[in-house]
């Protein structure tokens, strides 16, 4: 075959493969052309999907008449002049493409005014054909208008959606222009209708509270925070919901930088890592993250559609936005909601805890067992139990006797008046105003788990060296994950090889588990098949793959380390269990997201007994 020199209008449709995909492309660069030319108030309107026009309308500086004809060349711009400028990068376009790439599969019509000029000037691209300009009649601004788009490139028009699911991404781009800039009015139309009207805001939240309505449920949570790395600072506000107010799909979280919109999956993953364990883990948050950095800190120009960033330090901003997720959601009481009897109507409990003591009830056709305070404990024998195993490991002592020499978790000043043990499962006490229901293995596993993450942060669990090696059968693809993770089992107090083309071997694990009679190779063999590992180990952002993996396994770990429903506990073991749900953080849900505890207000006993 012959090398040959494209035709320009061929290598431009090429390019305006890259930059414009369907009419929300197209929305979404023009919008951004009117915010770096300054504008106020942005109006975009379409018809057809936005297929047959499109129209964005902008009150901004505008375009003087000598540069109509540069404005639809290629790689012209007023944004950028050197190299050194991409470094530092204030503007939302700068590659001078958008334009050009439009108009070669387009119909494109520009109608623009400068301040104190005498007149608007009009320029129209058929298709990448410049007609000479002309004088017109409009106010300061710019108006472009986008007809018949892919009209000249069918194959492209042909993989376009239907007019409403073309209209919903132009909506999409619409809101998340608006969600960034809330100092702007935006107003969207389509088909002549009108679809969004947001008026200027005052600030973000606002904004937010206009773009997500009532998405967010009833007091949301606020994040505000400033940090300094690698010398430079950086500052991070938001906006996201109480984890009961968590949904099933993620179309309602937003993180922007700089006023852009981006997707980064490592930073939508501290998201939910901060919320880990508040909800179930098929839920997601509902949040908009606004990070303000230093251009220096990110580089925009990664992919022609400005979507994706790269960071000049990623871990650090993995950790920036986790903790200040975290710290917000430490920050907010969320124990859980009392349960009516009634209704499903949802109670706010008291933001003190006393106990307080109950009727002692003596016959019930449920196993029952009491716990007071000041009692020598029950009488009658019972299997192993949290104190026994708790005893056989040397890491964790947090529930251990009181001659135990070293605590993970202080001792808080709280009395246990009575408290009941129902079916060897739940722990029933009086809270304030309200009668509460413990679920003993939930409580236990929070704890363990939280116990288990302090010990990681101070160095490695204390690992046992197995006489003979455990084995199990894996799948290859998770065998190849070994050497990935080594490090991070290496923390955990876990040695294993593979064996075999899917033989696992392990030769130590962490002294806890094994005392609890954990099958080691079988939790190994689950750890390396579970979906945050694979996905850890596919991630190209380090940060990540040591929160979620860490996270993970430690899950399985408190799991398999806590008391089961079942297991009998004397009274020693419930007092320090119960202490321990007044320190540990997060104790209201177990680290799956399960509540630990349910909260029934008096009131409603009352009610429900015809008391009131």
């Amino acid at each position: 075959m012959t090398i040959r020199t494209l035709p320009s209008a061929l290598v431009n449709q090429i390019a305006a493969g890259e930059v414009v995909e369907r009419p929300a492309s197209v929305a979404k660069e023009l919008i951004e052309n009117a915010l770096d030319a300054g504008a106020t108030s942005i109006i975009v309107r379409i018809d057809g999907g936005g297929r047959e026009r499109l129209e964005v309308i902008d009150d901004g500086g505008g375009i003087p008449e000598g540069e109509l004809a540069l404005a639809l060349a290629p790689h012209a711009t007023s944004k950028i002049a050197t190299s050194d400028d991409l470094n530092r990068i204030n503007t939302f376009g700068f590659r001078g493409e958008a334009l050009c790439a439009i108009s070669s599969v387009a119909h494109v019509r520009i109608t623009s005014a400068v301040k104190n000029a005498a007149q608007a000037w009009m320029i129209e691209s058929r298709f990448g054909q410049l007609s000479e300009t002309k004088p017109a009649a409009g106010r300061v601004g710019t108006t472009i208008e986008v007809l018949g788009l892919f009209n000249n490139v069918p194959a492209r028009r042909k993989f376009l959606r239907g007019d409403p699911a073309e209209a919903a991404r132009v909506t999409e781009v619409v809101c998340n222009a608006a969600l960034a800039h809330p100092l702007v009015a935006f107003r969207f139309e389509s088909g002549g209708r009108k679809v969004l009207d947001f008026a200027a805001a005052k600030d973000v939240f606002g904004r937010v509270a206009d773009v997500f309505g009532d998405a967010l449920g009833e007091s949301p949570l606020t994040v505000a925070g400033e940090a300094e790395g690698d010398g430079l600072k950086s500052r991070i506000v938001g906006v996201m919901c109480r984890p009961e107010n968590m949904r099933s799909v993620s179309r309602t979280q937003r993180i922007l930088v700089n006023g852009r919109p981006i997707v980064d999956r490592s930073l939508i993953h501290a998201v939910r890592e901060a919320y880990r364990g508040l909800a179930e883990p098929s839920l997601q948050p509902v949040f908009a993250i606004f990070l303000h950095v230093d251009p220096e800190m990110v580089d925009v120009n990664v992919h022609p559609q400005k979507t994706e960033v790269r960071w000049r330090n990623p871990t650090w901003m993995y950790r920036l936005v986790y903790r200040s997720v975290q710290d917000a959601l430490r920050a907010t009481d969320l124990t859980a909601g009392g349960s009516s009897l009634l209704s499903n109507t949802e109670f706010d409990p008291p933001t003190t805890i006393q106990m307080s003591s109950t009727q002692h009830v003596r016959q019930s056709k449920w196993p029952m067992r009491t716990a007071t305070s000041g009692s020598s404990g029950f009488s009658e024998s019972r299997p192993a139990s949290m104190a026994s195993f708790v005893r056989e490991q040397s890491d964790f002592r947090s529930l251990a006797p009181e001659s135990a020499q070293e605590r993970l978790i202080p001792t808080p000043q709280i009395t246990v008046r009575e408290v009941l043990q129902v079916d060897d499962t739940w722990l029933i006490l009086a809270e304030g105003d309200s009668l509460v229901i413990v679920d003993q293995h939930a409580l236990h596993e929070r704890v363990m788990f939280e116990e288990i993450r302090t010990r990681i942060c101070s160095g490695d669990l204390m690992s046992q060296r197995l006489l003979v090696p455990a084995t199990a059968d894996v799948p290859p693809e998770a065998l190849a994950h070994l050497e990935t993770f080594a490090p991070l089992f290496a923390r955990l107090g876990i040695e294993a090889t593979a064996a075999g083309p899917r033989t696992l071997a392990v030769h130590a694990f962490p002294g806890f588990l094994t005392g609890r009679k954990v099958d080691a190779a079988t939790f190994v063999a689950r750890a390396l098949t579970s979906d945050a590992l694979i996905s850890a180990s596919e991630s190209t952002d380090d940060s990540a793959l040591r929160e979620g993996a860490l996270a993970d396994v430690l899950d399985m770990m408190a799991c398999k380390a806590a008391v089961k429903g079942g297991d009998r506990l004397s009274v020693s073991e419930i007092t320090r269990l119960l202490d321990a749900r007044a320190t540990t953080d997060r104790s209201t849900n177990c680290p799956h997201g399960r509540p630990t505890s349910i909260r029934i207000p008096i009131s409603d006993i009352e009610k429900r007994f015809g008391r009131r």
